[in-house]
């Protein structure tokens, strides 16, 4: 079970209680805070916000469907809040968390977007009438499915979901807003904030012109708790760092709920994480923004990374994709997904490869990729010389020169090899399917591949497995008795092509089974052995056998034997043709011989 979300401005009655994933969270923090690690507290992060406006059918700039305008406000004094900028409603009595926020530039698979997302959510369970629960005991829509339309994760991204009403409160008092002190790890996280209370412009309540929830909210989505979190008096623990808010900085208090008549003598009516009007909140202590810093260093992390806020640029490709992790064959051709990332589009390119650091020919393609298309390329096998390789691959514009955003342009993948021969089974159902099994058995009648959850309908299945070197059995089943009774077949296959088992369409009638005698063969193991060599430059020649030299035949060290170049070419001299190193007669003398003779074709 998830996080319950932690309580905003008006949820007085909201409880915070710890997921396994909140848990270990806490403690990554924990461990980060107690070792010898400081915090990182100058430089500034911008974190990559999608806006998600969950409206009910009504037009842009109408009641929930808030407009453009009141989104950028919000975004803005958030940042105000953050970064406490002077002479904003920002500037108060606290740091600056130096945290920014900026609304996306790129989405998930990398195509432009303005970062504002407007859904129609009416058809959700609930929404319509309710709004969006905070939990299973109020009404409204399930957050999970409500968010699952249009959520980006929070991997890379923070979400804000804008909604019409929270809890069945119909836009008006209770809660105004909530979030996770998650991660989560589904489509809940994220800050969830009514529509009227979200912004400095536009359609607002009273009270809520300042975008102090949109502040407050953030807080708690980077790990920060109320100031009166687990407090019932003004004493406080005995150790603020394991106590309280966990923040040491923020005195103890209970809940607070005027500027002026603060509940306890120290207690910070101004600190954004309290429940004071807004008017009067203007503050996050040094240590809150450790806290928050903290989180971001951690289970946040990977918000510091995400590409969200980047521009797309004219010229962008990325590697989206390798294939597998394990092979458990001699030879690998990896498959690469390229991706247009671009706002034009991309004439040809290249892949520039390795494999445990040892350069392979470049794989070129001439292929036109237009914005936010996707191009699958197989590049040729190459040998594993051992059981566990490295690879780095980097995507290239067509003149080998890198695009406008190198950032993303090398992936690296890791693959190993496994012990056993590369099968292939291949079978074609009938209609029945239902009624069909397979299964691969050893010598001992233990099965090692198999497969009988096939559903109704006539389909082509291809299945692969590693099989370790032995003999076993194969056994085709038909539930039914009447085998393929509207046509079907099986195809088996090793690595190499061979055919180890096949039943063809016409003896499909096999009953209830039909079994077939099948052997594996390892291949051999990695390294030089009979039958093969190493080629990494893949010119069809061992690199054992290969003879290095200068291959360039203009130059004077020209070695026609050579088959591998070396570097070592020396500079040729400009009018020495017969390549002695001089300029002389002679060479004049040549160049009247050849001249006006036909050059060979």
């Amino acid at each position: 079970m998830g996080l319950p979300p932690c309580g905003s401005d008006d949820a007085h009655s909201e409880l915070l209680a710890l997921s396994p994933m909140y848990v270990q969270g806490q403690a990554d923090m924990a461990a980060h805070a107690a070792s010898s690690m400081p915090v990182d507290s100058t430089t500034v992060w911008t974190l990559p916000v999608v806006v998600h406006i969950m409206h009910r059918g009504s037009q842009v700039g109408q009641l929930e469907n808030v407009s453009d305008a009141q989104i950028h406000s919000a975004i803005q004094a958030l940042n105000e809040d953050f970064r406490k900028v002077p002479g904003t409603n920002g500037d108060g009595l606290g740091v600056d968390v130096r945290v920014e926020f900026s609304l996306a530039r790129r989405t998930p698979q990398g195509a432009p977007t303005t970062g504002i997302v407007r859904v129609d959510a009416s058809g959700v369970e609930g929404y319509a009438e309710h709004g969006v629960a905070s939990s299973s005991v109020y009404p409204g829509a399930d957050q999970e499915e409500l968010k699952s339309l249009t959520t980006w994760f929070g991997e890379d991204y923070v979400n804000v979901f804008v909604v019409a009403e929270i809890n069945g409160n119909n836009a008006g008092g209770g809660v105004q807003g909530f979030s996770f002190t998650g991660p989560t790890g589904d489509a809940r996280d994220g800050v969830t904030l009514l529509y009227n209370a979200f912004g400095t412009v536009g359609t607002l309540k009273p009270g809520r012109e300042l975008n102090r929830t949109l502040t407050h909210e953030m807080g708690h989505h980077l790990s920060l708790f109320h100031t009166f979190w687990n407090t019932d008096d003004c004493a406080g623990g005995s150790n603020c760092s394991t106590t309280g808010d966990l923040v040491c900085d923020t005195p103890p208090t209970v809940e607070s709920a005027s500027c002026l008549t603060p509940s306890c003598p120290d207690a910070q009516v101004e600190n954004y994480m309290d429940y004071t009007p807004t008017s009067c909140r203007n503050t996050f202590t040094a240590g809150q923004r450790d806290r928050m810093r903290t989180c971001l260093s951690t289970v946040r992390a990977s918000l510091l990374e995400s590409l969200g806020a980047v521009p797309v640029v004219d010229t962008d490709l990325t590697l989206a994709a390798v294939n597998e992790a394990e092979v458990c064959s001699a030879f690998w051709a990896p498959q690469l997904n390229v991706v247009n990332q671009s706002l034009t589009e991309v004439v040809g390119g290249r892949i520039r490869w390795s494999v445990d650091d040892q350069s392979l020919p470049p794989f070129v393609f001439s292929d036109t990729l237009a914005p936010s298309q996707t191009l699958p390329l197989q590049l040729p096998p190459v040998q594993l010389m051992d059981d566990l390789t490295e690879w780095e691959f980097v995507v290239q514009l067509a003149d080998g020169t890198a695009d406008e955003y190198p950032f993303n342009d090398t992936l690296l993948h890791t693959l190993t090899r496994v012990p056993g021969e590369a099968w292939t089974l291949t079978l074609q159902t009938d209609y029945l399917a239902v009624e069909t099994g397979w299964s691969v058995t050893d010598e001992s009648g233990n099965e090692v591949w198999g497969r009988d959850d096939y559903p109704f309908g006539t389909e082509l299945y291809v299945e692969n497995a590693c099989i370790v070197e032995g003999c076993y059995t194969l056994t085709l089943n038909d539930d039914g008795g009447n085998g393929f009774q509207f046509g079907g077949s099986l195809l088996l296959e090793n690595a190499t092509g061979d055919t180890l088992a096949y039943l063809p369409p016409s003896e499909a009638d096999f009953g209830s089974s039909v079994t077939f005698p099948v052997c594996a063969v390892s291949p051999p193991g990695p390294g030089p052995h009979p039958g093969h060599c190493h080629d990494f430059n893949l010119n069809g020649l061992c690199d054992e056998i290969e003879l290095t030299g200068c291959t360039y035949s203009g130059a004077p060290n020209f070695n026609p034997a050579a088959t591998l170049d070396d570097g070592s070419c020396a500079e040729t001299c400009p009018g020495d043709l017969n390549g002695d190193g001089l300029v002389q007669l002679n060479d004049l003398l040549d160049f009247l011989i050849a001249f006006g003779q036909p050059c060979s074709p």
